[in-house]
């Protein structure tokens, strides 16, 4: 039995529902909705996708798969409960990526997508997540270009940072520095490649200095305002402890607190920033 695999049959036999197909050894039904708007012939070799259906059985279906026990691919995710999450894979049922391969706090979220493939375990299909040499493997041959902007989604998290595939599974590493704020698996994100490497490349999920100026300053000021106007943080904090609070790196800290000491909104002392409140203008 090839379950989540595609091979070729032999029509048999009609039925009322549908008809029965053949792989020489067993028999496998096929309902009318599954056959993809085409009428068969007995005697007909057609290839099927053999999976579970929504009743349990083993089935097939005339629908092609977005990914299989031997193809990879990106898929989206429709649906989710305490067993893990339900993935689309193009054809009539979701399939579970269980729980148990998924990192908890950093679950892919509905409409998110993940890279990965078919796992049969006994009478059962589930969804695995690729490994970075899984996926180099399925890669198109098309290159991405320094400076350039991509749309990918976030596949693997570590210390050091996070990895990204895109459509044409590229994989892009972006270093913690580089990053604006925490992710999760599966989320979509738009990275600007910095360099070329031996099997993959190496981006920035930064935007450009001025417009994040705007932003880390703005992430600044709702912080003095959740903490009564007063921060232990100024231009002496070590890189690090503004990295963990701030999620941005010493330089943008103190481009940021440039900005609203420009603007009037703060007082700068080497290791406390205030916040100058409305009436103090007065």
């Amino acid at each position: 039995m090839k379950l989540g695999q595609i091979s070729k049959y032999e029509v048999v036999r009609e039925t009322k529902l549908g008809y029965m197909l053949s792989d020489g050894k067993s028999e496998y039904f096929l309902h009318n909705n599954e056959c993809n708007d085409r009428v068969l012939n007995i005697g007909e070799e057609v290839e099927a996708f053999l999976y579970v259906d929504k009743k349990k059985r083993i089935a097939t279906t005339l629908f092609p798969p977005k990914i299989t026990v031997n193809q990879g691919g990106l898929c989206e995710v429709i649906n989710s409960n305490q067993a893990g999450l339900f993935i689309d894979i193009g054809i009539s049922r979701d399939i579970l990526l269980s729980s148990d391969d998924l990192e908890k706090g950093k679950w892919p979220e509905i409409g998110d997508y993940i890279c990965g493939r078919l796992h049969a375990r006994g009478n059962n299909l589930f969804v695995k997540l690729l490994n970075k040499e899984e996926i180099i493997k399925l890669s198109t041959g098309v290159e991405l270009e320094i400076g350039e902007k991509y749309k990918g989604y976030v596949y693997r998290i570590t210390k050091q940072g996070i990895n990204i595939v895109d459509e044409n599974y590229n994989i892009i590493f972006v270093y913690f520095k580089n990053l604006r704020k925490d992710y999760r698996i599966g989320e979509e994100v738009e990275v600007k490649i910095t360099r070329k490497n031996n099997d993959d490349y190496s981006g920035t999920l930064i935007p450009q200095k001025e417009i994040m100026i705007n932003e880390d300053a703005e992430k600044i000021y709702k912080h003095l305002l959740e903490n009564n106007g007063v921060m232990n943080y100024g231009g002496k904090t070590p890189p690090d402890v503004i990295y963990k609070v701030f999620k941005m790196s010493k330089a943008a800290f103190k481009r940021a607190l440039g900005n609203l000491y420009k603007q009037q909104k703060v007082v700068l002392e080497d290791n406390k920033t205030i916040l100058i409140k409305e009436e103090d203008y007065e």
